[in-house]
């Protein structure tokens, strides 16, 4: 019979147990060191035989990983990369930082490649044997969540070892489709009223529309007012571009809340709209200022106050009450209509640009729909803070918080 040389030291093993015992004067104390001894090595000799190929194996990786990379601090440069950092070498993950760890299970060092990533898409492209392995970013999406996007780049080191990062792109993407909507939004809304201009220049255009004075004010009146839906429009879609451009680079001035609420008011009390006369003003007789932009803080009262014109009930009141907060360290302006109110589950969304309740009823007052976006922009860019309460059948309270201005 062939004995190996594992089987051999195993006998020779239990001989020394045996010389051993023979040493030992009792005999239950013989028979004990026999037992164990010969216990352990045929212990040893089965778990060596049958864990071989694992302990091979990670005595491989061991290897492999310090022969990837010699560098004593290894560990620490990999886990220094805030991206997602693999290395795969024959198929199998032999390193991975926290990042790539976090992302795809912490069992992932030593699993084949195909149950590490569990992505169809990325597993074509880094086990095919034909693929260009450049470091060149390909886009994958749906790996860890199914709204996730990454940019993948796999890097060749060698023959059978490579380097996958991973990019989240996620926020990106969102950011791109945010910006695609609004350019979609933003034409609809201006062809909107341009559709009703050019309609109503086709019907002057007849005779029979042109020689009617009845018929020609109507479609002079339309025009009119789509003129003028478009000039708003216009002018808030600059005033939110301005907005977001300048960042948050502003630079604070005192500013008088009710001297500027009554400079807005004034203006539009003077104007034609009759709702100007429902506008209700209170304050306290002493208000200390508020810090930030005159001019954007005008820009945020005139939107709150003629949405609350535009949305309650005629010949209710528009009431705008001004007052310090219990800290002091803030000015609260809030500005109330008594209108239909706002089912709950649209509050969160009222600040999106272009975002509507009604559209119908929004288009018909005149409405662009980017009224409270552009007040949230301004509060962010003042620190301050926006909230805006609903009941409907009652109306709706928007409240506005900026910091006090430093003596």
């Amino acid at each position: 019979m062939f004995l190996n040389a594992r089987m051999v030291s195993g006998l020779m093993a239990v001989a020394l147990c045996a010389w051993i015992a023979g040493w030992v004067p009792g005999t239950a104390e013989r028979i004990l060191i026999m037992v164990v001894g010969s216990t352990a090595v045929f212990l040893a000799m089965f778990y060596r035989h049958e864990d071989g190929v694992h302990i091979r194996r990670h005595s491989a990786l061991e290897t492999q990983s310090d022969a990837l990379i010699d560098h004593p601090q290894f560990d620490v440069i990999i886990e220094a990369v805030p991206d997602p950092l693999l290395f795969i070498q024959n198929d199998r993950v032999i390193a991975a930082n926290a990042a790539a760890t976090d992302l795809l299970g912490k069992e992932v060092l030593g699993q084949n490649v195909r149950l590490a990533i569990r992505h169809a898409g990325a597993i074509e492209r880094l086990t095919d044997p034909q693929a260009e392995h450049s470091g060149r970013a390909f886009s994958v999406s749906g790996l860890g969540r199914r709204d996730q996007y990454w940019d993948m780049r796999i890097q060749a080191l060698d023959a059978d070892t490579k380097a996958v990062s991973l990019r989240d792109r996620t926020m990106e993407r969102a950011t791109e489709k945010v910006r695609a909507d609004f350019v979609a939004n933003a034409s609809h809304e201006l062809m909107t009223p341009l559709a009703s201009i050019k309609g109503s220049i086709e019907t002057l255009q007849s005779p029979e529309a042109g020689n009617d004075a009845e018929a020609r004010d109507r479609f002079l009146g339309i025009m009119s007012r789509e003129a003028l839906r478009m000039q708003s429009l216009i002018r808030d879609l600059i005033s939110l571009s301005r907005i977001e451009a300048e960042g948050h680079d502003l630079v604070p001035s005192p500013v008088s809340l009710p001297d500027l609420v009554g400079t807005v008011v004034g203006g539009l009390k003077s104007g034609s709209d009759p709702r100007a006369n429902d506008i209700v003003v209170k304050a306290p007789d002493t208000l200390p200022d508020v810090s930030g932009d005159p001019r954007q803080i005008e820009l945020l009262v005139s939107n709150l106050v003629a949405n609350a014109m535009k949305y309650g009930t005629d010949g209710t009141p528009v009431t705008v009450v001004m007052d310090a907060t219990p800290s002091g360290s803030m000015v609260a302006l809030s500005v109330s209509d008594q209108g239909e109110g706002i089912p709950p589950e649209h509050i969160p969304r009222l600040t999106e640009r272009f975002y509507r309740v009604d559209s119908g009823r929004s288009r018909s007052v005149g409405g662009t729909g980017l009224g409270l976006s552009l007040v949230k922009h301004i509060v962010e860019r003042h620190r301050g803070h926006l909230e805006i309460r609903s009941k409907v059948g009652e109306g709706t309270t928007v409240t506005v918080r900026l910091p006090v201005a430093q003596s």
